[in-house]
């Protein structure tokens, strides 16, 4: 399902992450799958600290990364849709 660029993310509440060396590690607590992301997915995850916008995102990840490649934007649509379609994100979460 494509996320709407105003609609906040949110982090789902069961979802506990561990940063490693390099990325990170996300546990989904109900499911107990694990999901591997790299230093980028971790910065993004972190953005998600409190909820915030495909576009929000976009700008903070924008922000953080030096010389940022001309894709991310759908970089960074594709990957919250990978995090919603593992139950890892809720949308809209007021």
């Amino acid at each position: 399902m494509a996320l709407q660029p105003d609609i906040p993310l949110a982090r789902h509440p069961s979802v506990v992450y561990r940063d490693l060396a390099e990325g990170g590690v996300l546990l989904h607590l109900e499911s107990g799958e694990y999901h591997g992301v790299n230093e980028t997915g971790l910065a993004l995850w972190n953005l998600l600290e409190r909820p915030s916008t495909p576009e929000e995102l976009r700008a903070g990840l924008e922000a953080e990364v030096e010389d940022a490649p001309a894709q991310l934007e759908q970089d960074v649509q594709a990957f919250l849709e990978a995090l919603q379609a593992r139950d890892l994100i809720v949308v809209d979460p007021a």
